[in-house]
């Protein structure tokens, strides 16, 4: 990467994140593994110097991944059906399949600071500074999981980066749980909002026992075709969204779907 270009990149965190962003070049000079860095607006979080976390953290919140909010029919929708499960007595659930190390979770909690969240993720080490990044936040669960169609076992293949752990079912090793098991951990919890990102095991995921999309007035789905061609990841989840009543967005790497009627989550 050339220096004009760096340059950006930490302009750009200053922008969004506040000065002290900085602090993890600090960690990257003394050879830390990771650094505690206060983010303007997002607080104190845990990142790794040397991982992709900064730029996970750069296009949720930059308004990257997660632009298609920025249309005020998908904020008038979200906002009805948040309102309306609170209205009903219920608490909104956001099932973060795939949390990494929250950022996700951060964002979405902003946006409706009564939502729980259901934090699932697979990998050993994102789950530590997952399990730092969401401490003391009330009505936060997170899952030492993976998630997909039906119960079961996974194995991972882990990768040098920590977003690209992959995982495949096994008769034993790493749990996998449902979206169902999942809103399940959350008293009187209902299905808000579900965010997809598990490198491939979509295709798992939207096999079968799909009625919990019914459900959900937003989901938002990183599609993995690119990174595994000719095995079809997507297919799955683009029969079953196709047959449902959602609108479509586009935003970074994400595909968002938004129901027509938020009055019938």
């Amino acid at each position: 990467m050339s220096v004009w270009y760096i340059a950006s990149l930490n302009f750009q965190d200053l922008t969004i994140f506040g000065p002290r962003i900085l602090w993890r070049h600090v960690a990257r000079l003394t050879g830390a593994k990771t650094a505690r860095v206060a983010m303007s607006k997002i607080g104190t979080v845990e990142l790794r110097p040397r991982e992709s976390d900064i730029s996970t953290f750069r296009d949720i919140f930059g308004s990257r991944d997660y632009a298609a909010y920025c249309y005020d029919s998908v904020k008038e929708r979200l906002q009805a059906a948040y309102n309306t499960i609170l209205k009903d007595g219920k608490t909104p659930v956001l099932v973060d399949a795939g949390a990494n190390i929250g950022a996700a979770s951060l964002w979405f909690r902003q946006k409706f600071p009564q939502l729980a969240i259901v934090a699932i993720e697979p990998d050993p080490d994102n789950i530590a500074l997952l399990r730092s990044n969401l401490a003391g936040k009330k009505d936060v669960y997170i899952l030492d999981a993976a998630i997909g169609a039906t119960p079961g076992y996974a194995e991972l293949a882990r990768s040098r980066l920590s977003w690209a752990t992959q995982t495949a079912r096994a008769s034993s090793g790493t749990e996998i749980i449902t979206v169902e098991d999942a809103v399940a951990r959350v008293p009187k919890g209902r299905l808000l909002v579900a965010k997809i990102d598990i490198e491939g095991f979509e295709s798992d995921l939207f096999s079968s026992n799909t009625n919990w999309i019914d459900a959900a007035a937003m989901l938002i789905i990183e599609p993995h075709d690119w990174l595994l061609p000719h095995e079809r990841t997507s297919s799955s989840f683009q029969k079953e969204m196709g047959a449902r009543q959602f609108d479509i967005f586009v935003a970074g790497e994400n595909i968002i779907y938004v129901r027509r009627d938020p009055a019938s989550t």
